[in-house]
């Protein structure tokens, strides 16, 4: 499918190809030409219920047949109606039910977010095929300022509404196209050592403020220790465990297992004595009664990371150490892939980060190996050639030549004027 400004010369410039194509007007919405294998052009319309044939382009102006067109939507009553789509009865009407319902649970809430506060009041009142790319870039750039994160994210969710518009025919083409996203800010970030044990006395403080706070904190422990995201600790049920198997039936890339040690499984049972619940299925029931449960661990985390002095860690920032350290023990690229749950291990590249202490370090070593190689060179040995044809054993005897049957020529003996000619001879063909 493609969109041009439609000329006269440029309709008769259309090639056949193997198959009948269409080339829709980006001037006029839903008038077009369309171009069959025989190299036969005709004006078409865009219905409810497809293409509909005008006339043949030889037999009207490309203006007779843009009026005609015109004319003819104005009729229909369904191709008036696809023309007059507003943004709104779109997205209530139909890109929920057959796109948004598609998707998991956490991103239907983010798209309903991103409409009810920043989409539906910008776009809901116009009609789709006025809302072209100048628009939407404005928009973007409003919201840019203030929100960068928010307004990459609700563009992707703009842009999936505009492309079921396109696929269905409510729009000619998406505006969203050729609108760059903001840059996102690179983190690279891990617990070193000290860190590390800076959160440990931290996360000892903030568990005695209450219930409900030593819970986040041992939600906390578990992702450092398991590398687990944050929502597939706090959704945790006692009925996904299975020895030293976490079987969970949904998570960020799907059904997945996670495997955990014997310090999270030793954690795991203090959980269950320290909140045990006889009628829940959570490990952590005392999170039940908030709507976010992420969300409240996050506040949590707030107040750890300033007591721990470590303001700009994340809480996903212990899964990106859980993978750096994995790395630094020694553990291949694929075990790490599949202890984070990761179906490509360039994504596993991502979280692996390394201190400057250790790159130091294995600067200083291969230095001192490419030294010791430069200062006390190797003594070369030659290397022995070997023998192309089998040597005779010893205690054998060198075998008899065979007798060769038949009689020789005996050949004249030659004169020593003779051999001197032969010689001059072959010294002038040798120069």
């Amino acid at each position: 499918m493609s969109y041009i400004r439609l000329t006269q010369k440029k309709i008769k410039d259309l090639l056949p190809q193997p198959k009948t194509y269409v080339v829709w007007d980006t001037k006029q919405y839903g008038f077009g030409v369309r171009v069959g294998k025989d190299a036969s052009r005709f004006y078409v319309m865009k219905t409810g219920g497809g293409n509909k044939i005008i006339a043949p382009v030889d037999s009207l102006s490309l203006r007779q047949a843009r009026q005609k067109t015109l004319s003819l939507m104005q009729g229909n009553d369904k191709s008036r109606a696809i023309g007059a789509m507003r943004f709104d009865a779109l997205v209530q009407g139909e890109w929920l039910q057959k796109v948004c319902s598609t998707w998991k649970t956490s991103s239907q809430g983010g798209a309903r977010g991103a409409l009810n506060k920043h989409l539906l009041p910008e776009f809901g009142h116009y009609p789709v095929t006025r809302i072209d790319s100048c628009h939407v870039q404005r928009w973007f750039d409003e919201l840019s300022q203030g929100y960068a994160g928010a307004a990459n994210r609700t563009l992707d969710v703009l842009r999936s509404i505009f492309k079921y518009a396109e696929r269905q025919g409510y729009c000619l083409k998406n505006p969203c196209d050729g609108i760059k996203q903001n840059r996102k800010k690179k983190l690279n970030r891990f617990l070193s050592l000290d860190e590390l044990s800076r959160l440990e006395g931290a996360l000892r403080t903030v568990s005695q403020q209450g219930e409900i706070e030593a819970c986040c904190c041992q939600v906390i422990k578990l992702v450092l220790l398991t590398g687990c995201r944050i929502s597939e600790v706090t959704g945790l049920q006692w009925s996904f465990i299975k020895g030293d198997e976490w079987h969970l039936p949904d998570s960020k890339t799907g059904a997945k297992v996670v495997y955990v040690g014997k310090d999270a499984r030793k954690l795991l049972s203090e959980i269950g004595k320290q909140f045990f619940d006889s009628n829940g299925h959570d490990v952590f029931s005392p999170l039940r009664c908030y709507v976010s449960r992420p969300t409240k661990v996050g506040m949590v985390w707030q107040r750890v990371r300033v007591l721990a002095d470590i303001a700009d860690v994340r809480i996903h920032d212990l899964r990106h150490t859980f993978a750096s350290y994995a790395v630094l023990e020694g553990y291949p690229l694929p075990m790490v892939a599949k202890l984070l749950g990761h179906k490509r291990i360039s994504s596993t590249l991502r979280y692996m980060h390394v201190s400057e202490h250790h790159v130091t370090e294995a600067v200083d070593t291969l230095g001192a190996v490419i030294t010791g190689i430069l200062v006390e060179p190797k003594e070369v040995q030659p290397r022995k050639r070997k023998r192309t044809t089998k040597a005779l054993k010893a205690d054998k005897p060198n075998p008899e030549p065979k007798a060769i049957k038949g009689k020789f020529n005996i050949l004249p003996e030659l004169t020593d004027e003779q051999i001197s000619d032969i010689r001059a001879e072959l010294d002038f063909l040798s120069w």
